[in-house]
């Protein structure tokens, strides 16, 4: 019964934080890595309250640990999601399917069923349920599908985002990789938007936003135009600073600059 009410607290956590002009999700060991450009006090004052999913691991820097965020842990596998559940400190769980080697082949091509598995797991433990599919799960979706630009149509196409968004308690959109065309961006975020919320009224949607996308180069400017083109359409953005490594082979040196004139322009 304890387990069921403290679902029932943070569900409605999830569905209806007070006062959250903007929810976010942002990593805090790319935080970290950018507080000589991204300065802590910046991101004491962006970050620092219940409407931000704080993911991290479970060694969290110092300076992170007195916040008031709704810390987060991430799984690229409903294995992964399992282990990270058991961990009593963390509020919400982050399910992050991708078409990579750490995401087992049936969660590629059926992101809606392990969304569904990976809902029962996180609400058997209390916990949020974050659902983020990357845009390249449409190579399994829709065998054959060409890289590029067509990608973002191809994965609207499939209606995925209505299905996961059954199943999930926040959605995250990763149009990231097509911030530099805002109206693309736009564009996509909205359709993606209106499926998940026909689907499931109470989700609360958040747009995927890149200080580098896929390494390639963008400027606070491009990021902000993006994030400004969906306000009223998303109620928050996931903010990457990411660096190449096992989880972004392609991503190159991170650009934590571009997040703290980003975010120094959209807080005003």
């Amino acid at each position: 019964m304890r387990t069921v009410f403290a679902a029932l607290l943070l569900l409605a956590a999830a569905y209806g934080q007070a006062n959250c002009s903007s929810r976010w999700i942002v990593n805090a060991g790319s935080l970290w890595r950018s507080r000589d450009q991204l300065s802590l006090e910046l991101q004491k004052k962006v970050f620092d309250t219940p409407c931000t999913y704080l993911v991290s691991g479970p060694r969290v820097p110092s300076a992170y640990a007195g916040w008031s965020v709704t810390w987060t842990r991430s799984a690229p596998s409903l294995a992964g999601l399992q282990k990270a559940a058991q961990d009593a400190q963390v509020a919400a769980l982050l399910y992050d399917p991708e078409a990579w080697p750490m995401t087992p082949r049936e969660e590629q091509t059926s992101p809606d069923v392990a969304a569904c598995k990976a809902q029962v797991i996180a609400h058997q433990h209390g916990k949020i349920l974050i659902v983020t599919p990357a845009i390249d799960l449409v190579r399994f979706l829709q065998p054959g599908a060409r890289a590029g630009q067509r990608r973002f149509g191809r994965f609207e196409s499939t209606g995925v985002a209505a299905k996961i968004a059954r199943c999930a308690d926040v959605y995250e959109i990763q149009a990231q990789g097509a911030e530099a065309n805002t109206r693309m961006f736009r564009d996509f975020v909205k359709a993606e938007a209106r499926q998940a919320r026909q689907a499931n009224p109470k989700i609360v949607i958040l747009a995927g936003l890149s200080t580098n996308p896929m390494g390639r180069h963008v400027t606070a400017q491009q990021v902000l135009r993006a994030a400004q083109s969906v306000q009223g359409i998303v109620d928050g953005f996931w903010l990457n600073i990411p660096a190449g490594g096992r989880f972004c082979p392609s991503c190159g040196t991170p650009q934590p600059q571009v997040a703290a004139d980003f975010l120094s322009a959209f807080t005003k």
